[in-house]
């Protein structure tokens, strides 16, 4: 008996993938040509010459970058000339008096610091005394010590 003629569907599958891939190749070499002309019309740069225009854009930016901070500093600056000269009314209007100090709160306050300058005399005058050099004193108890010091010179 022969074989029915029917469609192998697989077949058919790989069939429509094989001519999609080769539809998708020819495509992409055509587009290839195509910005492999329009690149030559352009003409070739060299890589130093690229390199150049790159370093120079970057220069430019840089110095575009630097302009702008310094304006900005500049503005700055200025703003805050203006507020120093401006003086601030609230802080007129809310500053705190300065209180009132009496003849009699000077007088005590001078004698404190006279007070206080003494007390630092004497401590100075008893170090003095505990390092200057040995001696003979008395311990208190009527006994002789002999003391000697030494200092680091």
């Amino acid at each position: 008996m022969p074989k029915k003629m029917g469609v192998n569907s697989k077949a058919e599958e790989a069939r429509a993938r094989k001519s999609a891939t080769e539809t998708e190749r020819k495509e992409r070499e055509s587009r290839e040509k195509e910005e492999k002309y329009w690149r030559e019309a352009e003409g070739a740069k060299s890589r130093s010459a690229k390199k150049r225009e790159e370093e120079a854009e970057k220069r430019a930016e840089a110095a575009a970058r630097k302009a702008e901070a310094r304006r900005l500093a500049e503005m700055e600056e200025k703003e805050l000339e203006k507020a120093a000269r401006k003086p601030d009314k609230k802080a007129n209007r809310v500053s705190i008096p300065v209180p009132k100090v009496t003849e009699a709160e000077l007088r005590r306050r001078r004698e404190e610091e006279q007070a206080e300058l003494q007390k630092k005399a004497e401590e100075g005058q008893k170090r003095q005394s505990r390092t200057s050099g040995g001696g003979v004193r008395e311990n208190g108890t009527g006994d002789s010590v002999l003391r000697i010091t030494v200092s680091n010179v």
